[in-house]
């Protein structure tokens, strides 16, 4: 029986945002229709309110909303390996142990899933871009998160349990979360 280790070791791996391409998918003046706030006044809160809900439920799904080109670090790899953080739109590059290789094949409905054609390997670099998501869902959910960031501006709320996800943005969000990370 061949035991397979999760190549997204948090000791073996780092994953960084290296450019964040794609915008938000909700402006200022529709999450303010939302909250049905009519003043200017908390527009800079708003906007920044709707980037922090973005980055909240995309580590929730461990999806990205908004394109970005990442960069992917595996101290090895002993097989396959999952590029985190789908869609992608495409790797730009691989490099295994220092040198750049275009001996790879791309598997998996959204291209997740790499096979190096020299196995095992140590020190390897992929720079990819995700082609982001934007439906209905996620919209809402993305709405109702900055809803809840609005409404509770601070750590606590007296007389309530406060979760650091609503239970109807979970619900909202369960399709689309991602279970390797």
């Amino acid at each position: 029986m061949k035991y397979y280790s999760n190549p997204l070791n948090r000791f073996h791996t780092q994953i960084k945002i290296t450019a964040t391409t794609g915008s938000e998918i909700i402006n200022t003046a529709t999450a303010k229709s939302y909250l049905r706030v009519d003043t200017s006044a908390d527009d800079t809160l708003i906007g920044q309110m709707i980037t922090q809900a973005r980055i909240i439920i995309e580590n929730y799904i461990t999806k990205d909303i908004a394109a970005k080109t990442r960069k992917l670090y595996l101290a090895s790899v002993d097989e396959r390996f999952v590029l985190p953080f789908s869609p992608i739109a495409s790797i730009q590059s691989i490099t295994v142990e220092g040198t750049a290789t275009t001996a790879y094949t791309e598997y998996g409905l959204d291209d997740t899933i790499v096979e190096l054609n020299s196995l095992p390997s140590k020190e390897v670099i992929v720079s990819y871009t995700t082609a982001g998501m934007n439906d209905s869902f996620l919209i809402e959910a993305n709405l109702q998160l900055v809803s809840t960031l609005y409404d509770n501006r601070t750590d606590f709320v007296i007389g309530q349990n406060v979760n650091d996800l609503p239970t109807n943005v979970k619900e909202i969000l369960s399709g689309y979360k991602t279970m390797f990370i």
